[in-house]
Order: C-alpha cells, then structure tokens, then sequence
C-alpha cells in the first residue's frame, strides 16, 4: 500500500478478521484482551452454522487479542485465526453529509472508490475491498456537489414514448436510450426547475437503486407523493422498462435511489425539429439529441444582425411569435446549454413540418459530475420507523407480543424507543421492508436494547430473513441468541454474511425463546452498515 492523501483527515487502517469453525445452533460474542486487561465482550454476535465463517472486526484496534465466547451452554471459548484486512476511516469537519473517497496509482488520474455517509459526529469507516493493488494513493473530500436522494415508482408509457417534452413524433431518431424506454417522468418542480418552462427536458440521471443502477432521460411531467419534493428529496417516475434493474426485477413498486445529473449518451450532433404549424410568422423549434440541458435558443432573421431569444413553453418547444416583421428567409439558429456553451446552425433556407435540421456540433462542456451515486440503507429505527416513500419499515407483533412504535419515556439517542411487550413463548415483533435490499458485502446489523428487568442468555432471539432468488422461497439467518439483557442500554452487531443472512434482506424478527411473558424490551437505533 502507499501513502494517503486527504482533504480530511483520513487514515488507513488494519482490520482484524476473525475465522473459525463454529457449531451448528450456536451463537458466539466475540471477545477482545487488550495489554494489562481482561476479556470483554464486543457486542459483536455470531450465529454458527457448523461451517468456517469470517468476521471483519471493523473499528476495534488491531494490537487486541480475541476469541468466540459461547452465548449460552457450556462451551471452552474458540480461538479464531487472526488475519489482517484494510480500511479507510476519518472524521470530516462540520459533519458533512457525504464524503467522497477516490484512488490513484500515480496521483495523477483518481478514480472513485465509495461515497460514504458520515454519522453524526462525522465520523465513517470503509472497508477496502481486495485484491489490493500493489501501490495505491487514497483522498477524502467533501464533494462540491452532492449525490442527491431520490424515491422512484414506475409507469407503462404511451405509444412511441410520448410524454410532456414532447419526442413523441421524432421517435424513431432519438438517442438509442429513448427508444429503449430508459425514460423517467418529474414533478413540475423539478421538471421546471428554477421557474423556467421544460428546463429538465432531455436530461439524463444515473440513479442506482437498492439491486442496481441505471441511467434514465428525462420525457415526461408527474405529480411527487408527500414527503419527496416538498422535504428536499427528488422523485422520479420511471418508464417499466427503466425500473427493473433497480427493483431486482419488479416491474411496478417503490423504492429510493441515489441520483446525479450525467452527460446524456447521445451521438452525433444537436438537431432540431420543427413542429407542424410553424411559418414565418409563429415557428416553434424543439432541441433534441443534446448531451447537455437546453437553456436558450435564438434565432435570426436574414438582413438581422439582432439574435431574438425564443421563449420556452411549458410543452418543450421554443417559439417565435412575429409582432410586426415576420421571419425572412435564409434564417440562423444557435442553441445554448445550461452550462454556457453554445452551437450555431449554419444559414437554414427554409423550414417545413415535421422538418429534422442537424446542427455542427455536439456540447462537449460539462462540469465537475456529483460522486458516483450509492444506495443508502437506512436506518430501520432512529427515534421512529424510517418512512421515506419508497423505504418504508413497518413492525408488527406475533404470538401476542405487540409494539408501541415511539416511547419518549425511554431513548439511548434521540427522543424515543421502540418498546416490545409480550416477548416470550416465541412470540415476537418481525421488521420488514420491501422490496428489500442486498446484503452488503461487509454489511452488520446493528442495535441498541435494554430491558425492564434483568433477562437471562438466550432468552431472546433474532432472526434476519430474505430471500436468496428473486422470488425463491424464505430464506432466515442462523439464530442469534441475545446475551443477558439489562436495565442498561447495550449495543449489539451482527455480521450479516457471517451469520448465514439472506442475499436479499426484506427485515428481521426479534422474539422471546422461553413459556411465559418476558418484561418489556426497548430498542433503539437499529440500522445496517455498510462497511
């Protein structure tokens, strides 16, 4: 490895990775021995499967000693071989949302490594996925522009992808992602961004979803539920044939996306199509093909020296309306993108209905791209249920145990708990969220718990579910078995690939594994991270 460059402070780390062989219907706590101390629980658990597992110990030093601890039964501790894998950690100043980590051979040309979301108190950790190369450089920044959040849903267009920006008619000579029905629909604030008529129109976004990601051109107007445009985030609503690659094969649903504006995948030149009606005295001209927005267009009349701006409408065509002197003939056109750049079309000596002119030039400007866009999993539980439209958990009891979804009474962050009542008899509480999310490759399940009284090992128990095939049958993690619970708060992990989770994760299930009705549990700050 090489040296480390940062904008931050950003530091390259070893991880401690644990492996062993740990028996079937087991739950084993890792356990750390630092100098002049004693063996402590980590609060990281491991469900045994009877097979080797893995355990990346992301952020525990790697000068410590550790060992499997058995949960519950008689059991001599297991000692793991010790290897050593790599991270990148740092702490941005001011708690910056996102930070962008990049990578270089010869710090000449960086590339993109992971955009990481920093907690609260700034801090992230991210485990560097291997093989390694032989020399590497690593920076941290704080992007000038953001990977925004976005929800999408989706719809069945109209024939020949027809929609507010009005390419309909000139189907079959758009960009090949248009009639390959990569099309995504706006809300008027969006679609009109800044005030002005069809600002969005033609546009494209890459989007990368929860199984996958994919670039989109922007065709059409629609209306954003509550909670998306009007709190800040975006929403998009997508052609069927754009949607799937981030569903994991649905057709119809919701989901939430990371989004950023890319340069469209055009070839050739700016064109332009003159829509039928049009004469010397009221002309409406419609841009297409262009790999940057569409912000101004001008036109000139013969004998003129006098460029005159033709005004957007709210159906993406810029019109021309004579006051007094109509239009003379040979006419110039020249078209401005939203970043400045402009291409002139040469002298055109006439212009007739449904007429395609080519221009010169293609717009080669666009500036610095928002990081490469991540799926952000977040949080089941963080003072309530996450319920962003398209990430919606909900929580329900089983075998008579109920939940009460926000308990300011009690709170390890934040305002409130979540507070199960009536655990035991394996009755429980299942989490669940569709359509899911992959597993992520050094993903944990992480969460805070406390109890009214004192609860004995394996009492409790947990479970992650999902699936392995897209529709195949349920598919549960191996058992957790809870260490004793307490009066206090205590932060538990769970190594979800370690522990035989699913590859598609819909939720998780925490429920009571004793007769009788166990005192009443709270929970807090429940989330999977991405290392």
């Amino acid at each position: 490895m090489g040296a480390v460059l940062s904008a931050g402070p950003l530091e390259l780390g070893r991880t401690p990775v644990l492996s062993a062989s740990l028996p079937g219907s087991t739950t084993w706590q890792v356990e750390q021995l630092q100098a002049g101390g004693a063996w402590t629980g980590t609060g990281v658990l491991v469900g045994g499967a009877g097979l080797p597992v893995s355990v990346r110990m992301e952020g525990f030093p790697a000068t410590a000693s550790y060992r499997f601890q058995r949960v519950a039964g008689a059991a001599a501790p297991l000692a793991p071989v010790v290897g050593t894998g790599w991270h990148l950690a740092g702490q941005e100043p001011g708690a910056a949302g996102q930070v962008e980590i990049e990578k270089s051979a010869d710090l000449a040309a960086w590339g993109d490594e992971a955009l990481v979301f920093p907690r609260t108190d700034g801090r992230y950790v991210r485990a560097l996925r291997e093989p390694l190369g032989a020399r590497g450089f690593f920076r941290a920044r704080v992007p000038g522009l953001a990977t925004g959040d976005a929800s999408v849903t989706s719809h069945t267009p109209l024939p020949n992808n027809q929609g507010a920006a009005g390419f309909g008619p000139i189907y079959a000579d758009m960009p090949q992602i248009f009639k390959d029905g990569f099309i995504g629909a706006l809300s008027p604030t969006e679609y009109h961004r800044g005030g002005e008529n069809a600002a969005a129109a033609g546009e494209c976004y890459e989007l990368a979803g929860p199984f996958g990601r994919v670039t989109v051109m922007i065709t059409d107007l629609t209306d954003a539920p509550p909670g998306t445009v009007d709190v800040g985030r975006s929403f998009f609503d997508l052609g069927e044939t754009a949607y799937p690659p981030l569903s994991g094969g649905a057709v119809t649903g919701a989901l939430t996306a990371g989004m950023r504006l890319v340069p469209a995948p055009v070839t050739g030149n700016v064109k332009l199509y003159v829509v039928p009606g049009s004469s010397i005295y009221y002309t409406e001209l419609r841009p297409y093909n262009y790999r940057a927005g569409i912000n101004k267009v001008e036109i000139q009349s013969n004998g003129s020296t006098d460029w005159v701006n033709m005004p957007r409408s709210a159906s993406n065509s810029f019109v021309f309306l004579a006051s007094s002197i109509p239009l003379a003939f040979p006419v110039k056109v020249r078209v401005s993108s939203r970043f400045g750049e402009v291409v002139t079309f040469p002298a055109i000596p006439a212009m007739a209905d449904n007429q395609k002119i080519t221009g010169p030039a293609q717009f080669a400007v666009f500036p610095e791209l928002a990081p490469v866009p991540e799926h952000r999993v977040r949080p089941m539980y963080r003072d309530a249920l996450t319920k962003v439209p398209g990430d919606q958990w909900s929580a329900g009891g089983y075998g008579g145990a109920t939940v009460t979804e926000v308990d300011p009474a009690v709170a390890y962050a934040g305002t409130a708990s979540l507070r199960l009542s009536g655990l035991g008899g394996y009755a429980g509480v299942t989490f669940s969220e569709y359509p899911g999310f992959l597993r992520p490759e050094f993903g944990v399940l992480k969460l805070a718990i406390r109890s009214a009284a004192p609860v004995a090992a394996d009492q409790t128990g947990l479970i992650v579910y999902g699936v392995n095939v897209p529709g195949g049958p349920q598919v549960n993690s191996a058992v957790i078995q809870l260490p004793p619970l307490k009066t206090a708060w205590q932060v538990f992990q769970v190594p979800l690939q370690a522990s035989g989770a699913p590859a598609t994760i819909f939720g998780a299930s925490l429920f009571g594994r004793v007769p009788g009705a166990l005192p009443n549990v709270w929970i807090d700050e429940v989330e999977v991270l991405n290392y």
